[in-house]
């Protein structure tokens, strides 16, 4: 047990201080858009909204890659290890130069689907045109590190983290108030940061692979690409439906008011912040379920199962108890407003509890992952949306509020843990 407990730790650590300077760094842009003026941070809130539909939508480049690169190398079969690897790079490029030019020909039209105001809509059209130019190196150095955590090597991801959190915020720092460009100056800080931290991702990933000697193997190379699309395009699916469904939320708030959009954008930032406790362990518990079941032994009431539900129970209430005590506070902190007019106890209340139902959706998504049970991680997201959508716009018909919007929200995370709990068996 004392193993099992320092396996999760030692996978575990690195991704969580990856996952927690993200949302950081989100969070500081947001002050210093605030500072500029309340229209920048709304124009960064709409931006990043449309941004992060098209990265998560190509998340199947980090989830799909780590338990197979896992059990690959678990297995010994260097050959199709190092193929998989290469092939998946390659992809990661493309996908990359494809959806910069996909989101530099529509944005207008998708910042327009918010109905912002004109002034937001060129601020918004800025940010995101130039945040995007950095969209090749943010999945090269996705698929990297993701490569690098399948091989025990899970501290390069956060060194990734880190050279993109400082290099983010100084930049930042410099075009965004120093140069006076804005918005759009905050924008291309992010592609500066990313083109940083994958130059760095790749150099140390091309090492390890020169630590791998190459055999007589044959590799059935049209299996290893069925096998990459075959899982990608179920993440693909569950990834399109979860962050329209997230866009969806976001775009409600937009239509009761430029506050309230800003005060939806802070929220979930929030709510990303708590999540990482929780998203670390479940990251990490891809390479430790895909290790366990290459050596054919089960994952079902084993001890790394009792462990996982311990830790995550553990996390789930500290969050909860934690924000519904100082929620208010790190909405003043972080946005210079206390947003009084739309944030009451319900509200409180609904973002609290959504923390902690998702910390067990969360668990729930990498375990099944590292079951290479990719079918039904991508089905349960897909019909917890779907209930969220339905529950979040007929009530809205009577009660157009924020509240609205996370009960709504969470609706789909009781969904997807309910689901995600009866697929592993």
């Amino acid at each position: 047990m004392i193993n099992v407990r320092k396996d999760i730790w030692v996978n575990s650590y690195p991704i969580f201080l990856w996952l927690a300077l993200e949302p950081i760094v989100g969070l500081i842009d947001s002050k210093i858009a605030s500072v500029i003026n309340l229209e920048t941070l709304s124009a960064i809130g709409i931006g990043e909204t449309i941004y992060f539909v098209f990265v998560w939508v190509f998340i199947f480049l980090a989830y799909g890659t780590t338990p197979l690169v896992s059990s690959l190398n678990t297995k010994n079969e260097i050959n199709k290890l190092i193929y998989f690897i290469k092939f998946g790079r390659n992809i990661s490029i493309l996908l990359g130069l494809g959806s910069f030019l996909i989101l530099y020909l529509s944005s207008g039209y998708l910042i327009s689907t918010f109905q912002p105001t004109e002034s937001i809509k060129l601020l918004s059209s800025d940010y995101l045109i130039y945040r995007c130019i950095g969209l090749p190196f943010y999945l090269a150095n996705m698929h990297s590190t993701a490569v690098l955590r399948g091989l025990k090597y899970a501290k390069i991801t956060f060194y990734s983290a880190l050279i993109v959190s400082i290099s983010n915020i100084v930049f930042s720092l410099f075009f965004g108030l120093f140069l006076g460009l804005g918005a759009g100056g905050i924008g291309f800080a992010s592609s500066l940061a990313f083109f940083c931290a994958s130059i760095y991702s790749t150099i140390i990933l091309k090492k390890q692979l020169n630590h791998f000697s190459p055999n007589q193997e044959n590799i059935d190379k049209s299996s290893l690409r069925k096998k990459f699309f075959s899982v990608g395009i179920y993440i693909l699916i569950r990834s399109l439906f979860l962050t329209i469904f997230m866009a969806y939320l976001r775009n409600r708030a937009s239509l009761m008011s430029m506050e309230e959009i800003a005060l939806q954008h802070i929220l979930l930032q929030l709510c990303s912040v708590g999540y990482i406790f929780v998203d670390a362990i479940a990251i990490a518990s891809q390479t430790l379920i895909a290790e366990l079941i290459s050596k054919k032994e089960k994952f079902q009431r084993s001890i790394l199962q009792k462990e996982l539900i311990s830790v995550t129970t553990a996390i789930s209430f500290f969050l909860a108890i934690t924000t519904f005590s100082f929620l208010k506070y790190f909405i003043e902190i972080f946005s210079g407003n206390n947003f009084n007019l739309y944030f009451d106890l319900e509200l409180r209340a609904l973002v609290a509890l959504s923390l902690f139902i998702g910390c067990y959706a969360f668990l729930w998504d990498g375990v099944l992952l590292g079951l290479d049970r990719s079918k039904q991680f991508s089905f349960l997201t897909v019909f917890s949306s779907i209930a969220g959508f339905i529950v979040c716009a007929y009530l809205l018909r009577t009660q157009n509020t924020i509240s609205t919007l996370w009960i709504g929200l969470n609706v789909s995370l009781v969904f997807r843990s309910l689901l995600g709990y009866l697929y592993q068996k």
